[in-house]
Formats: C-alpha cells, structure tokens, sequence
C-alpha cells in the first residue's frame, strides 16, 4: 500500500476542471458573440471549444472514479489540442502568427505538474516537432521573430520540469519517511495497521488465508542496560536485516514499536506460518550480533502467530489473537513460537 495522502495533484486536478470549463465556455460566448474580434471561422471554433468542453468533462467524471492518471491526461490533450487546432484554424484564415502558440506552455505546464517525467519530456518533443514543421512549411512565419520564440517555450520547458520534478521528489520522499521506521527502515506501525486493514477487506469478500507475526527480542533490555542504548539499537537493525533475507519481499515486515516487529503473511497457511516462524526463531538463535568489531553475543526472539479466521473480527481482535500468542511464548520460556 502506498500511502497518497501527501500528494496533494489529485485535489489540485479536481479544482483545476472549473477553471478550465470556465475559459472554454467564455472562449465560446467570445466565438459566437465576437466584440471587437474578427473570427475567420466560427463553425471550426465552435467545433473546437465543444469537444474541448466534453474532454474537460470526462476528465473530471473518471477522475471522480479515481483514474487520477487518465484524468491528467485528458487535461494536458486539452490543452495541447486546443493549441494547435486553434492555431491552425487561424493558419487557413491566413492569420499567421506566433502569439497562440504562446499556449504551448499550458500543456508543458500541466503535463509537469501531473505526469510521470517521461510523458513531459514525449509532450515538449512534439510540441518541437511541430513548431519546427511550422516554420519550414510557413515562410510567412519565417520573417517573424522564431529564434526567440523557440528559446522562450525552450526556458518556460526547462524551468517548469525541473521545478516540478523537485516537488515531485521531495513529495515521494515525504511519502517513503511517513511509512518508514528512521532506526530499521522497515515499514512503521502506521503502514502495518493500514495494510492489514486493506487486506481484511479482502479476505472477507473471497477465499483468501492471511496470516501475522508478532515477535520481540527476549531480554532486550539486557543489551541496554550492558552495553549501552546505540548497541541496542544495532541489535535491532540487525534483527531486520536477518527478517528481510528470511522473508520474501512479497511480506510486509514492519517495526510495531520498541523491539516488537509485526509481519504480514498474505496467503499462508497455519502450518506454513508456524514452520516460517520456528525457522526464523532458529537463524537468530544461531546469530552472533556484532557491535563496533565486538561481538554482544547471541540474541533470541518470541513469536506469536495467528492466521485470519474468516468470521467477523475486526482488526483489533485479529492483532490481539497473535499478541496472546506472543505472550504465550513468552510464558513457556521465551524463544520460541506459540500461535492460534
């Protein structure tokens, strides 16, 4: 699960769509009730600004289904259309001119805010193709000013990407260090909980076996107080690193708190879960944790087990089977596994 929360370009997409409806609708009303500007061609424009009108609305119908990618497409051709057609409905009217071209950086905008990186760069390349093709195939535009209009749209390109793959940047890493524990780089409790959330759903709407791992470090607290609270976090990141090389990357490994970590066994069976456990339980037993070229000895761990029973419990009562467990490990004399 990827937590979105701090992606704040699915709600600026959505209040976007108003403004643009807006300006197509205005566009429209200058169309058919032109002021003090000669329109060459009112069916074409007309034409134009409807089907602008209609992509504008399935933009913001599938992004209201949640197809935040597709919608930001649809918004970027609208803008990229819109530019060229409108360009060359005047072109035929022989109304050659850059100055609508100027919207070119619309698009380039827009795609750099709400596209992946790639699709960007695929947006200005055409955007370069076709002004090149403009210029050879229209002399008249060759008397005009095109070098510095080229190096405009080149600048407005350059500055818009890479401040928005900054933002983008920052965003992902913001998103990783919300779902991510600072000591272990396992995932948090947070994502544990939200994840296991997701998969109960899921498990309670089909056939689907799910199971968890609670498990701490026995005596941890001797590492503390003997060798100081740095070598107790060095026990700790080595424990992770062991359940990471144990576990395939499918499992979702995740500190829960303190010395407890929780694991997330999508399709396991019991049988399956409890031999994963005791083996685990094994490895760290037979693991001399090292600390500044010091060995502090070997470490054992307790696990509780316990494997979604398909009734009606809900998260809580779920997580608290596999701490029983813990607990029941913990009362037979530590290393070693107990489980539901």
């Amino acid at each position: 699960m990827q937590d979105n929360t701090l992606d704040l370009r699915p709600k600026l997409l959505k209040k976007l769509h108003p403004f643009m409806l807006g300006i197509v609708l205005i566009a429209l009303l200058a169309v058919l009730a032109p002021v003090s500007y000669h329109n060459p061609d009112k069916k074409a424009y007309t034409l134009l600004l409807a089907f602008l009108f209609i992509l504008l609305l399935v933009s913001l119908f599938v992004l209201r289904k949640g197809y935040y990618l597709f919608s930001a497409f649809l918004i970027v051709a609208v803008a990229f259309i819109g530019t060229w057609a409108s360009f060359l409905i005047n072109s035929r009217a022989v109304l050659c001119d850059f100055f609508p071209l100027v919207y070119i950086t619309g698009s380039i905008i827009l795609s750099s805010l709400f596209l992946p990186i790639a699709a960007t760069f695929a947006v200005i390349a055409s955007h370069a193709v076709l002004l090149v093709l403009v210029v050879l195939k229209t002399p008249i535009l060759q008397t005009q000013n095109w070098p510095s209009f080229f190096i405009f749209i080149l600048f407005v390109s350059l500055l818009s990407t890479i401040a928005n793959h900054l933002i983008k940047t920052q965003i992902n890493q913001l998103q990783e260090s919300s779902i991510r524990d600072h000591l272990t780089g396992l995932f948090n409790r947070r994502y544990f909980e939200e994840t296991l959330k997701n998969k109960l759903k899921r498990v309670q709407s089909v056939n689907y076996s799910l199971g968890i791992l609670l498990l701490d470090v026995d005596y941890f607290k001797r590492f503390n107080d003997t060798y100081g609270h740095d070598a107790g976090d060095a026990v700790l990141i080595e424990l992770s690193n062991i359940m990471l090389h144990h576990f395939d990357i499918s499992i979702s490994i995740c500190r829960y708190g303190g010395d407890e970590f929780a694991i997330l066994l999508p399709k396991t069976q019991k049988e399956e879960l409890m031999l994963l456990a005791e083996t685990l339980v094994k490895k760290v037993r037979n693991h001399v944790v090292m600390y500044k070229g010091k060995s502090l000895g070997s470490m054992t761990i307790s696990c509780g087990c316990a494997i979604y029973n398909h009734t009606t419990e809900d998260i809580t009562e779920f997580i608290k089977r596999a701490d029983q467990a813990l607990y029941q490990a913990k009362e037979k004399g530590k290393d070693q596994v107990s489980g539901y």
